[in-house]
């Protein structure tokens, strides 16, 4: 198993085993040296999965490494496998082969069947067939021995849709140039398109979007960005308590995309199939700390001190809730909030801050909803 493309911080047969996972296999195969780093990269990423892991140098290896009655999934060196489509077609119960038109499919790098389609580098077989491969030459490549085996074997097509190789979820990455080319379209479409009317969410899709293949190759840059929020956060509250509302309102803004960027980059770290779970509500610890900074900030009654933070938080919770006006969308943004908080701080006392930023998130609540045009 030689050196392979890497796309995003992970090589494409790194991506083929995450699209197995999604399939359903428990374990992988992968042909060739198992002493290459590639091969001991793969080796590491199934682990982490929970699969297992196993090299053959032969074809003649693989009937010995799948029961009879299990299927095995074959996907064509260099695919980089991204479509949902296709993986709803090889999830489905039985076994297949995914097929595209010929002139698409060789075009894209596809072998051609006839002169009506071409295999789409995937299908699942039965285990019982791969015993056939024992009759084939052992320094045969085991997907196209596989290929030819399904043919002579009838195994059911599934048409792919054409349009899966034209807008790159399913296509093969020739070489380093082509890996290159992909990369920048894949993390476009992966990062997140958030409007500019949300400023956090935009810059930091933006910087993560320009800046992510060199970010996911470096595997300490998401703890970093956790650490870097946590300080940013814990310097709020510090600040507060030690009578410094201003610093301690720009360093909760600060600490806004130093998460949006942690969350960009875990979405690009399970793409393009998995979720990165209950990670968003990260976004709820800034509503805690500008909870807490806004009554250490307020001199006074308790009463007094907790009222303006309290009705800031509700109406910012309020706003999350239902489509604000486009208009009043940058309020949303706990970055906004915070800075405007800061801002007003420095010729005014935080409670009248506060209490003007309460006032404006509360006013774009209850603001007519401009009804699209027809």
């Amino acid at each position: 198993m030689g050196e392979m493309p890497t796309i995003a911080g992970k090589t494409v047969a790194e991506r083929q085993l995450l699209f197995a996972k999604a399939c359903g296999c428990e374990g992988v195969i992968a042909f060739g040296g198992g002493v290459s780093s590639a091969a001991v990269a793969l080796r590491h990423a199934a682990e982490r999965e929970g699969m297992r892991f196993q090299v053959i140098s032969s074809a003649h290896a693989l009937p010995g490494a799948i029961a009879d009655g299990d299927s095995l999934l074959v996907m064509q060196p260099g695919m980089l496998p991204e479509s949902r489509q296709a993986l709803d077609l090889l999830r489905a119960e039985g076994d297949r082969m995914l097929v595209v038109s010929a002139g698409p499919g060789t075009t894209a790098g596809f072998e051609r069947i006839d002169l009506d389609r071409a295999s789409a580098g995937a299908m699942t077989v039965p285990g019982k067939w791969l015993g056939r491969l024992i009759s084939l030459p052992e320094d045969a490549a085991p997907h196209a021995a596989l290929l030819r085996i399904a043919l002579q074997m009838r195994l059911p097509e599934a048409r792919l849709d054409d349009a899966m190789l034209d807008d790159g979820q399913w296509l093969v990455v020739h070489d380093a140039a082509a890996a290159e080319r992909r990369e920048a379209t894949w993390l476009r479409s992966h990062v997140g398109a958030s409007p500019p009317t949300s400023p956090s969410r935009w810059l930091a899709e933006r910087v993560v979007g320009r800046a992510g293949g060199w970010l996911m190759d470096r595997p300490f840059t998401r703890p970093a960005l956790l650490a870097l929020s946590a300080l940013l956060l814990g310097g709020s509250v510090a600040a507060a308590w030690s009578d410094l509302p201003v610093p301690a309102f720009a360093l909760a803004a600060l600490a806004v995309p130093a998460i949006e960027s942690f969350l960009a980059l875990s979405r690009l770290a399970v793409a393009p199939f998995g979720r990165i779970g209950r990670l968003p509500w990260l976004r709820r610890l800034v509503d805690i700390v500008l909870l807490v900074i806004g009554v250490l900030a307020i001199d006074g009654l308790w009463y007094r001190t907790v009222f303006p933070p309290l009705m800031l938080a509700a109406g910012l919770l309020a706003l999350d809730r239902d489509d604000a006006p486009t208009y009043a969308r940058p309020l949303r943004d706990r970055a906004v909030i915070a800075g405007l908080v800061a801002l007003v701080s420095t010729v005014a006392p935080p409670e009248a801050a506060i209490m003007l930023a309460a006032t404006l998130v509360l006013v774009a609540r209850l603001l007519p909803r401009i009804p699209a045009e027809e």
